[in-house]
């Protein structure tokens, strides 16, 4: 044989020997069920999106154009009236802010920005503006497990804060297998577990706060061709728990609309 297809061939085994282990330890898929739809503003650069009582909270991104909004979950009947409706409130953030990630904790709004190491915080009854907390790093995804602000920054790192300062308290690295799992995005908190988006990807993975294991993974890929998106941006990004409904609503930058999915049954 030639010396260097030899040397090629080995180092092909090599390689993939090296992935064996990762492969053998990959989260297992979660089974879901849609059960529900309506309609979502399409000019929402989705970041952040949480559910509290019978409304939606949704902060959305870019420069000059970042909003912190909330609207029912409920919707009229019409074609017309749903995509007419108004926001019950809106708020429009300064020019210099791009609004990211998006929590509820003790009646306070925490809405992340993406590079300007701000946290700003909101009164959620009628979104005065009740402090700004400085941190370091990057914002992407924001939730609470109802003591600690649990943020990403895109990297495989999840950052646990305290409230009253946003100090940070401890760090942990999200992996699946031995495989850091990295580009981790928007984040939720729900039934013991986070669960975050990965961005430019078409998956919703569930995390044990422990430990950073990922226990399972969503593929949302076969929801998201349903909506025949035209553009790169229009990411899968947003998922928000609804006590009520016992689902995730989930939607992506820019989507014409939301869905309600539950995990199937074992």
């Amino acid at each position: 044989m030639n010396p260097f297809i030899a040397a090629l061939l080995c180092t092909s085994l090599l390689c993939i020997a090296n992935l064996l282990p990762a492969t053998a330890n990959a989260a297992p898929p979660i089974a879901f069920d849609i059960v529900a739809e309506r309609t979502h503003k399409p000019t929402l650069f989705t970041q952040g999106l949480l559910v509290d009582g019978d409304h939606f909270y949704e902060s959305s991104g870019l420069y000059g154009k970042s909003l912190l909004v909330t609207y029912p979950i409920a919707e009229p009947e019409s074609t017309w009236a749903k995509i007419s409706a108004p926001f019950t409130r809106k708020l429009a953030l300064p020019a210099e802010f791009f609004a990211e990630g998006l929590t509820l904790l003790d009646g306070k709004l925490y809405l992340l920005t993406w590079q300007e190491q701000t946290l700003l915080v909101y009164n959620k009854n009628n979104f005065a503006l009740e402090q700004k907390l400085a941190y370091e790093g990057e914002g992407w995804g924001l939730a609470t497990d109802g003591k600690w602000l649990i943020r990403s920054d895109g990297s495989d790192q999840l950052f646990f804060h305290q409230a009253a300062d946003f100090a940070l308290m401890h760090q942990l690295q999200v992996t699946d297998g031995k495989r850091p799992v990295r580009q981790l995005n928007e984040l939720e908190f729900a039934q013991g577990f986070i669960w975050a988006n990965i961005w430019y990807e078409d998956r919703i993975v569930k995390i044990d706060p422990k430990n950073g294991k990922v226990l399972g993974e969503l593929n949302l890929k076969a929801l998201k061709q349903q909506l025949k998106l035209t553009s790169s941006e229009q990411v899968l990004n947003g998922i928000a728990w609804d006590e009520q409904r016992q689902g995730f609503w989930v939607t992506g930058k820019l989507w014409p609309k939301m869905f309600l999915i539950r995990i199937a049954a074992d």
